[in-house]
């Protein structure tokens, strides 16, 4: 059981640990696949390496990548998922105190988890080049960090 005040906080905690998770998640997929890139001995195809071609470095096409994803990331979380926070917070506003664990989400709410959860688990096995998918993982994390932040 717990009050208003401590539910809110414990749900942007969980967004921030997912946005932590996502963000190292994301960046030890460029790590990997970076010295590969840079030293151009990486095989397939790379955003970095295409990016690299329209700013002279591959070096700095990550740094461009990560920049857009930075941004994307940022916008995404204060303009999309802040609409989010607003509805799960005056959800939890409105239930009597004390509050109880299986209470904090809807049902719905907890169904849209797995079905991210079972997208993340597809989308690790897609034949994308892992700079892409680092990319992709970066970009969410850095939005539920700020999301976690309008809590």
């Amino acid at each position: 059981m717990m009050s208003h005040r401590f539910a809110i906080i414990l749900s942007g905690l969980i967004w921030m640990g997912m946005g932590i998770f996502l963000l190292h998640k994301g960046l030890q997929y460029f790590v990997v696949v970076g010295p590969q890139i840079f030293n151009k001995t990486y095989p397939g195809f790379s955003l970095i390496s295409l990016l690299g071609l329209l700013v002279g470095t591959p070096e700095k096409g990550a740094m461009l990548l990560l920049s857009i994803g930075l941004v994307l990331g940022f916008l995404k979380g204060r303009i999309i998922l802040k609409k989010s926070v607003q509805r799960i917070v005056g959800r939890i506003r409105s239930l009597p105190s004390p509050i109880s664990l299986r209470q904090l989400y809807p049902k719905e709410y907890y169904f849209l988890i797995g079905g991210m959860m079972l997208l993340s688990l597809i989308f690790k096995f897609l034949p994308l080049p892992p700079d892409v998918k680092g990319w992709i993982d970066f970009t969410i994390g850095i939005a539920l960090i700020n999301g976690a932040m309008l809590y």
